[in-house]
């Protein structure tokens, strides 16, 4: 679209969509578009783009009322940045869904060894640890006890510890990982909720069938509950299926990864300090057998990595290629190298 030579020769078109009317307006408008058809129409121009991202893909919206101020999100997102926290759960749902279902929890999920920074920061957003009766009354007792190496609490599903905190009518929950969030996140019940939102990115892992087909894979998931978490989204218009169709390639039994080709990845708005998302890193396959859907994937780690990440078994090998390479030009912890050897190997082939 070419630029406008002179502002006062703008359309009344232009004049609704970007300076005379305020944001509830707009809200009120792509509210009547479904994912597809605002997706074509953020296409048609950069401003449009610019417009959509910040009315319905609002971060400080959506976490304003757990944090308040903004500010207080940028806070937010800067520990998220030391501490590789990751949202996901119902909320990050809601985030590419643009809705907003009342009393919904605010579910974080962290790394064992840097769970102490995400714990400072809830608590100093004047949260009150909430113990369960198996745990500490004093959370950072409890914190102690759920980043000591010991076998894990959700059996099969990578979580070492649960952690509850309130504020008047507010609720998070920080789920600490055994080994890494992507872990505990692709052990979800379904696919409809496999939605990650980091420092940097939101990426929906399962854009077609979540928010065009309205459909959830069901999967094969360790641990009590998961039936009644797979009705709370049937309840909420997701249609559970039990085989994947096969005109739907990104549910198709072949490697993943966060940010390919299939994820819907919603650049976020940078922060002071630009530090690359981690998350590419994780990769995962589908497995679908005869009575069983699945997903399958190791864990990998390294005394020169920060953190560790879930990687497929058909992907191991290509992890291995760029290895030796990042280690031996920088020094530790390489994570943010390998991360961007990783994503330039992933789209060289096209994954």
């Amino acid at each position: 679209m070419a630029h406008f030579a002179n502002m006062n020769e703008r359309s009344s078109l232009i004049n609704f969509l970007f300076f005379e009317i305020g944001i509830d307006p707009h809200d009120a408008l792509f509210s009547h578009m479904d994912a597809r058809e605002l997706f074509a129409f953020a296409q048609t121009c950069r401003y449009i783009y610019a417009l959509v991202k910040e009315t319905s893909f609002s971060l400080p919206r959506l976490l304003s009322p757990f944090f308040g101020h903004a500010t207080e999100v940028d806070r937010f997102r800067q520990m998220q940045l030391q501490s590789g926290t990751l949202i996901s759960g119902s909320i990050a749902l809601q985030f590419f869904n643009r809705l907003k279902w009342p009393g919904s929890d605010l579910d974080l999920y962290v790394h064992r060894p840097t769970a102490g920074l995400a714990v400072d920061f809830i608590v100093s957003n004047g949260y009150t640890f909430d113990p369960r009766k198996s745990q500490n009354e004093d959370v950072f007792a409890q914190l102690v006890a759920s980043v000591a190496e010991k076998p894990p609490s959700y059996l099969g599903r990578g979580i070492a510890d649960v952690l509850d905190f309130y504020k008047g009518g507010q609720k998070i929950q920080l789920i600490i990982a055994t080994s890494t969030p992507m872990e505990v996140i692709i052990s979800f019940h379904s696919t409809c909720v496999q939605n990650v939102i980091s420092h940097e990115k939101a990426y929906a892992l399962y854009p077609w069938s979540t928010f065009i087909a309205h459909q959830a894979l069901i999967l094969e998931t360790a641990g009590a509950g998961q039936e009644i978490g797979r009705q709370k989204y049937v309840g909420r218009g997701w249609k559970m299926i039990e085989w994947p169709h096969a005109w739907d390639a990104e549910l198709a039994d072949h490697t993943r990864w966060v940010g390919d080709r299939f994820t819907w990845t919603i650049t976020l708005p940078p922060l002071l300090v630009a530090v690359p998302d981690l998350c590419g890193i994780n990769s995962w396959e589908l497995k679908c057998t005869p009575g069983s859907v699945a997903m399958r994937w190791s864990v990998v780690g390294a005394e020169q990595l920060k953190y560790k990440y879930t990687v497929s078994n058909a992907s191991l090998d290509e992890l291995d290629e760029v290895w030796e390479h990042v280690i031996s030009c920088a020094p530790a912890p390489v994570d943010a190298e390998l991360v961007q050897a990783v994503t330039r190997r992933r789209w060289r082939y096209r994954s």
